[in-house]
């Protein structure tokens, strides 16, 4: 039996594109069998795994609210700590464990004393998810089962090597790498989102911001092209992300409009997947051969 692969990519904000793949992804008919996440995109795997519709996925990126979610930080190695963001996951899902999921998650982290890439795949999943989205500086690295772990797309942004590792035979990659070239300055005419917005609006102009974005990307790019060389996906999907910056919450419309045109374009490559869509896979045997780390 076909399974159904898909590795959903990180990028902070610019993970609301997800959204509007997903969306067309049931259009289509297409329900992931094995999910892959690395930090924003292991938040939605985690609660498309819990079988959250699409609409209390976007409801969780509305909830984001950079203002209150990144509180100021006091005897932490970043600048802000992550208690709201333990919050919000366990709003919409609980504290399960991936056991209790109901499809096959993969979540990505870096372990900082290792310097090595960390596959988790049991115990808690809210607090593999935090890890997974903790970005150096902001966030703080979460301890783990013995490990200290920060954000996984330092060494593994878009996962789809993974998913096929464990197990899928079709692989479905959203990379969120593509986005405005360094010195693009936001086209909008007036900032978006009341204060908040305002407030984003123009630091995003600021030479620093964009320097720490594009380095990120240029990061996550590099290890993405290297497994492309070596296993790529059958059908890689690249919203054009424009100037939606990391922490661009207030710009989630433009966002999900990214990703359902993305995967539009690539319908005629989805179409030939949809066929194989199966309902359920046994857990045991999409889960074999799971480990902790690669």
């Amino acid at each position: 039996m076909k399974k159904i692969g898909l590795a959903l990519g990180g990028g902070g904000a610019r993970g609301g594109a997800h959204i509007g793949v997903l969306e067309e992804l049931q259009m289509l008919g297409i329900q992931p069998d094995i999910i892959a996440g690395t930090s924003i995109g292991a938040a939605v795997g985690a609660l498309l795994a819990a079988e959250l519709p699409i609409t209390e996925i976007q409801a969780f990126f509305e909830k984001f609210d950079v203002r209150t979610m990144l509180t100021r930080a006091s005897g932490l190695p970043s600048l802000t700590n992550n208690t709201k963001l333990f919050q919000l996951l366990e709003e919409f899902i609980g504290r399960p464990t991936f056991a209790d999921l109901k499809r096959p998650l993969m979540v990505i982290a870096t372990d900082l004393i290792n310097k090595k890439e960390v596959v988790l795949v049991e115990g808690d999943v809210v607090s593999a998810v935090v890890a997974s989205m903790s970005f150096p500086i902001i966030l703080p690295p979460v301890e783990r089962e013995g490990l200290t772990l920060i954000d996984g797309g330092l060494v593994n942004n878009t996962p789809f090597d993974v998913v096929r590792a464990h197990g899928a035979h079709f692989i479905i990659a959203v990379d969120l790498g593509e986005a405005a070239p360094y010195g693009t300055q936001d086209g909008s005419s007036k900032p978006k989102g009341g204060l908040l917005g305002r407030a984003l609006h123009y630091t995003k102009q600021q030479p620093m911001w964009q320097v720490m974005t594009t380095v990120a990307d240029m990061i996550t790019i590099r290890g993405m092209n290297a497994r492309m060389a070596v296993s790529p996906p059958d059908v890689l999907i690249q919203p054009q992300m424009g100037t939606v910056g990391l922490l661009d919450f207030h710009e989630l419309n433009d966002a999900i409009e990214a990703g359902r045109k993305a995967a539009q374009q690539k319908q005629a490559q989805l179409a030939d997947i949809a066929p194989y869509v199966l309902t359920a896979v046994p857990r045991d045997e999409a889960d074999e051969g799971a480990s902790d780390d690669n």
